[in-house]
């Protein structure tokens, strides 16, 4: 339409119209393509922007469904774990544990509850039981059970100022959780240095509660913080408990 416009003003007689009206056109008809590409651009962009809000609406949609995924499959492993350890010892009830894996077995050197433990092996912390179960699932054997910090569960010492001279003590497991005495040892030698672990043994029978004995009567301050550093008591040696060789002290640990 504008180009059959544009032919007849060619043949226009009046020149100054013919200039304007040509000019006029023209503009027009520049103008309509510039329009026409603007709405084509626009358009392209619309759909790009679309293309894209799509794009990454399914990728936050796939990135939440593998996160759900992992999410159940570590439960369900969880779950498998516990009730793999659960056949070989009977668990904490009333809470579930926090699962951890012994990754750097150098970084725990020192610490009598992994002096077993190899990488791979997992940890079951129970908190509210204050209880710690370390688990070859390769062998399928529990390795050491344990609570998870002394100090957790014991209050600061206030009794006398302990005696730096050397004092040799034998601790025997009165409760059923094995290897008890080797965790109470280590943690007991790491607070007071002028102890001395030297032997570990089970007791003839279970008790109740924590017991501490100044085999000698020549260490009552030592006994003292002791006793209070395991929230136990002063007492003599028990019936039907064999006194140590070569201890000053003896503790006997109760539940």
């Amino acid at each position: 339409m504008l180009d059959k416009l544009l032919s007849c003003l060619h043949n226009a007689t009046m020149p100054r119209v013919k200039k304007n009206l040509f000019k006029t056109v023209k503009s027009a008809k520049l103008l309509g393509f510039a329009s026409q590409s603007l709405i084509i651009i626009i358009g392209l962009a619309i759909v790009l922007i679309a293309v894209v809000g799509i794009a990454v609406y399914f990728y936050l949609q796939y990135q939440k469904t593998q996160d759900q995924l992992n999410k159940t499959t570590q439960s369900n492993e969880q779950a498998a774990l516990i009730a793999e350890v659960g056949k070989l010892i009977v668990l904490p009830t009333g809470e579930q544990p926090t699962v951890a894996t012994v990754s750097d077995i150098n970084r725990l050197k020192g610490q009598s509850f992994f002096i077993h433990a190899r990488n791979g092996d997992k940890v079951l912390i129970y908190t509210k039981a204050q209880e710690a179960i370390l688990y070859d699932p390769l062998a399928n054997k529990i390795v050491e059970v344990g609570p998870i910090s002394l100090t957790q569960i014991t209050p600061t010492p206030k009794g006398p100022t302990p005696t730096s001279a050397p004092v040799s003590v034998a601790i025997y497991n009165g409760t059923p959780t094995a290897g008890l005495a080797n965790k109470i040892g280590a943690e007991l030698e790491a607070k007071m240095p002028s102890i001395t672990i030297v032997e570990r043994e089970d007791a003839k029978e279970n008790y109740s509660s924590t017991i501490v004995v100044d085999l000698t009567g020549k260490n009552e301050a030592s006994a003292s913080q002791l006793a209070e550093i395991l929230g136990a008591k002063l007492s003599t040696l028990p019936k039907g408990e064999s006194k140590p060789k070569t201890a000053n002290l003896l503790i006997i640990l109760g539940k």
